[in-house]
């Protein structure tokens, strides 16, 4: 009898697959991500970004960690000090130009980022959508990089390589837009 593949080597193997590929399609990705995060964020006001869901067992994730009691800017909060701080570190391991305001290093898993949380909605779309395009042309920077087998280590994933590091952008998004799905669907959630 043969066993089911776990939701983590599901998740590690996505990485691999998605990391083999090419530039134009890391870019693609990194573009269907956004929108998603778009679509996912569509009519929300600050009011429902705010809302702290009602206190519920945790649901385990590939990358479990992150608060399941954050409100939804936190979620966006934690997504994007996180994942930026990873563009900073692909960019460091490729040997290609730094990005520009690094900002502090994360401590771990499950980083949270005040600042961004302070902002209204509206102002962490901007953040996301400003946050997609410094991937996109971080993705281009790294076409002329011969240092793409370069890796370093994730906390569950092991070590990953520049071009699965990137794809690990969707995999976290993914999550995280899971999670605000939740949040929409919690008891209290405000009608507007």
């Amino acid at each position: 009898m043969t066993q089911g593949v776990s939701p983590l080597e599901q998740a590690a193997q996505y990485l691999h697959r998605q990391g083999a590929k090419g530039f134009d399609e890391l870019e693609a990705l990194m573009g269907q991500t956004a929108l998603d995060w778009t679509r996912c964020l569509e009519g929300m006001s600050n009011a429902q970004a705010s809302h702290e869901p009602q206190a519920r067992e945790h649901v385990p994730t590939p990358v479990s960690g992150e608060g399941p009691k954050w409100c939804i800017k936190e979620v966006i909060g934690h997504y994007l000090v996180s994942e930026r701080f990873l563009n900073i570190s692909v960019a460091e391991a490729a040997g290609v130009a730094p990005l520009p305001d690094p900002g502090p290093p994360i401590q771990g898993m499950g980083a949270q980022s005040p600042e961004h949380e302070a902002l209204p909605l509206d102002g962490l779309r901007q953040k996301l959508a400003d946050f997609f395009d410094e991937t996109i042309t971080l993705i281009g920077r790294l076409r002329g990089s011969g240092k793409l087998g370069e890796k370093f280590p994730h906390p569950v994933f092991g070590p990953l390589n520049i071009k699965e590091w990137l794809a690990f952008h969707r995999l976290h998004a993914m999550d995280h837009i899971q999670q605000i799905e939740r949040i929409k669907a919690d008891a209290g959630y405000p009608k507007a």
